[in-house]
Protein backbone atom coordinates (compact mmCIF):
# COMPACT_ATOMS: atom_id res chain seq x y z
CA UNK A 1 0.00 0.00 0.00
CA UNK A 2 1.54 3.25 -1.18
CA UNK A 3 2.29 5.58 2.11
CA UNK A 4 -0.67 8.55 1.03
CA UNK A 5 -3.10 5.35 1.07
CA UNK A 6 -1.97 4.03 4.65
CA UNK A 7 -2.13 7.79 5.94
CA UNK A 8 -5.73 8.60 4.34
CA UNK A 9 -6.69 4.99 5.78
CA UNK A 10 -5.54 5.39 8.98
CA UNK A 11 -7.00 8.51 9.17
CA UNK A 12 -10.76 7.00 8.22
CA UNK A 13 -9.95 4.10 11.04
CA UNK A 14 -9.51 7.01 13.88
CA UNK A 15 -11.92 9.05 12.52
CA UNK A 16 -14.73 5.98 12.65
CA UNK A 17 -13.58 5.28 16.01
CA UNK A 18 -13.40 8.85 17.26
CA UNK A 19 -16.75 9.24 16.07
CA UNK A 20 -17.99 6.34 18.27
CA UNK A 21 -16.26 6.77 21.31
CA UNK A 22 -16.11 10.05 23.18
CA UNK A 23 -11.84 9.98 24.37
CA UNK A 24 -11.36 10.14 27.92
CA UNK A 25 -8.43 10.64 29.99
CA UNK A 26 -6.72 7.33 30.97
CA UNK A 27 -8.37 5.30 33.28
CA UNK A 28 -7.59 5.14 36.95
CA UNK A 29 -4.15 3.99 37.97
CA UNK A 30 -3.40 3.64 34.40
CA UNK A 31 0.39 4.30 33.37
CA UNK A 32 0.78 7.04 30.91
CA UNK A 33 0.71 5.21 27.10
CA UNK A 34 3.99 5.81 26.36
CA UNK A 35 5.47 3.70 29.63
CA UNK A 36 3.83 0.99 28.96
CA UNK A 37 5.85 -0.24 26.18
CA UNK A 38 10.12 -0.55 26.21
CA UNK A 39 11.04 0.39 22.55
CA UNK A 40 12.70 -3.22 22.86
CA UNK A 41 9.74 -4.57 23.43
CA UNK A 42 8.06 -2.52 20.39
CA UNK A 43 10.96 -3.29 18.39
CA UNK A 44 10.93 -7.18 19.14
CA UNK A 45 6.93 -7.42 18.51
CA UNK A 46 7.45 -5.86 14.91
CA UNK A 47 10.61 -7.39 13.81
CA UNK A 48 12.30 -4.20 13.68
CA UNK A 49 14.60 -1.29 14.98
CA UNK A 50 11.83 1.29 16.36
CA UNK A 51 12.47 4.83 17.38
CA UNK A 52 11.93 6.65 20.42
CA UNK A 53 7.92 6.96 21.68
CA UNK A 54 5.94 9.75 20.32
CA UNK A 55 3.52 10.94 22.80
CA UNK A 56 -0.02 11.08 21.16
CA UNK A 57 -2.48 13.73 23.08
CA UNK A 58 -2.80 12.32 26.35
CA UNK A 59 -3.94 9.01 25.68
CA UNK A 60 -1.91 7.54 23.30
CA UNK A 61 1.87 6.72 21.89
CA UNK A 62 3.42 5.36 18.79
CA UNK A 63 6.81 4.51 17.46
CA UNK A 64 8.32 4.15 14.13
CA UNK A 65 10.43 1.99 12.21
CA UNK A 66 10.95 2.03 8.39
CA UNK A 67 7.73 1.25 6.68
CA UNK A 68 5.99 1.09 10.41
CA UNK A 69 3.95 2.30 12.76
CA UNK A 70 2.82 1.06 16.27
CA UNK A 71 0.14 2.71 18.77
CA UNK A 72 -1.43 2.06 21.76
CA UNK A 73 -4.51 4.02 23.04
CA UNK A 74 -6.48 3.94 26.46
CA UNK A 75 -9.59 4.27 26.44
CA UNK A 76 -11.94 4.93 29.67
CA UNK A 77 -13.74 0.77 29.63
CA UNK A 78 -17.03 1.99 30.80
CA UNK A 79 -17.20 2.41 26.96
CA UNK A 80 -16.37 -1.00 25.99
CA UNK A 81 -19.63 -2.48 24.78
CA UNK A 82 -19.87 0.67 22.65
CA UNK A 83 -16.43 0.07 21.47
CA UNK A 84 -17.86 -3.24 20.49
CA UNK A 85 -20.44 -2.38 18.92
CA UNK A 86 -20.82 -3.83 14.96
CA UNK A 87 -19.51 -1.41 12.37
CA UNK A 88 -20.43 -2.07 8.79
CA UNK A 89 -17.82 -3.20 6.35
CA UNK A 90 -15.50 -4.12 9.61
CA UNK A 91 -15.48 -7.73 11.50
CA UNK A 92 -15.33 -8.29 15.35
CA UNK A 93 -13.57 -10.81 15.96
CA UNK A 94 -13.35 -12.49 19.95
CA UNK A 95 -10.00 -12.94 21.16
CA UNK A 96 -9.23 -15.45 24.56
CA UNK A 97 -6.56 -15.00 27.30
CA UNK A 98 -6.46 -11.41 26.70
CA UNK A 99 -7.35 -9.23 30.02
CA UNK A 100 -10.95 -9.24 30.87
CA UNK A 101 -12.09 -9.46 27.07
CA UNK A 102 -10.69 -8.73 24.08
CA UNK A 103 -11.62 -8.60 20.52
CA UNK A 104 -9.97 -7.62 16.73
CA UNK A 105 -12.01 -5.09 14.37
CA UNK A 106 -11.13 -6.01 10.48
CA UNK A 107 -12.08 -3.66 8.15
CA UNK A 108 -10.87 -3.40 4.13
CA UNK A 109 -11.20 -5.55 1.24
CA UNK A 110 -9.34 -8.86 2.02
CA UNK A 111 -5.96 -7.67 -0.47
CA UNK A 112 -6.14 -4.62 1.64
CA UNK A 113 -7.15 -5.27 5.49
CA UNK A 114 -6.08 -3.11 8.49
CA UNK A 115 -6.76 -5.01 12.19
CA UNK A 116 -6.51 -3.80 15.06
CA UNK A 117 -6.60 -4.85 18.46
CA UNK A 118 -8.81 -3.93 21.58
CA UNK A 119 -8.57 -4.93 24.97
CA UNK A 120 -10.35 -4.56 28.02
CA UNK A 121 -8.06 -5.08 31.51
CA UNK A 122 -10.32 -3.42 34.92
CA UNK A 123 -11.13 -0.05 34.53
CA UNK A 124 -8.50 0.31 31.02
CA UNK A 125 -9.95 -0.56 27.18
CA UNK A 126 -6.03 -0.35 25.59
CA UNK A 127 -5.82 0.01 21.57
CA UNK A 128 -3.18 -1.30 19.96
CA UNK A 129 -2.63 -0.26 16.01
CA UNK A 130 0.10 -2.17 13.30
CA UNK A 131 0.14 -0.14 10.13
CA UNK A 132 2.24 -0.80 7.19
CA UNK A 133 2.28 -4.75 7.58
CA UNK A 134 0.10 -7.33 6.34
CA UNK A 135 -3.20 -7.86 8.38
CA UNK A 136 -2.44 -11.29 9.45
CA UNK A 137 1.01 -9.62 10.84
CA UNK A 138 -0.82 -6.97 12.76
CA UNK A 139 -2.89 -9.32 14.58
CA UNK A 140 0.02 -11.51 15.49
CA UNK A 141 2.21 -8.26 16.56
CA UNK A 142 -0.73 -6.42 18.54
CA UNK A 143 -1.73 -9.59 19.98
CA UNK A 144 2.11 -9.81 21.36
CA UNK A 145 2.26 -5.98 22.21
CA UNK A 146 -0.90 -6.73 24.04
CA UNK A 147 0.71 -9.36 25.92
CA UNK A 148 3.73 -7.12 27.41
CA UNK A 149 1.38 -4.60 28.42
CA UNK A 150 -1.04 -6.76 30.65
CA UNK A 151 2.19 -8.61 31.97
CA UNK A 152 2.75 -5.61 34.04
CA UNK A 153 2.04 -5.55 37.42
Amino acid sequence: MKSSGVRNFSIAVVCIVAGLISRSAAAQGASAPCNLLTAAQVGTAVGASVGAPQVIGTTGCSWSAPHIIVSVSLWDASKWEQMKTPLPGAAKTSVAGLGDDAFLTTIGKPDKQFVTLSVKKGATAYVFKVYGVSAPRQASMENTLAADVLAKP
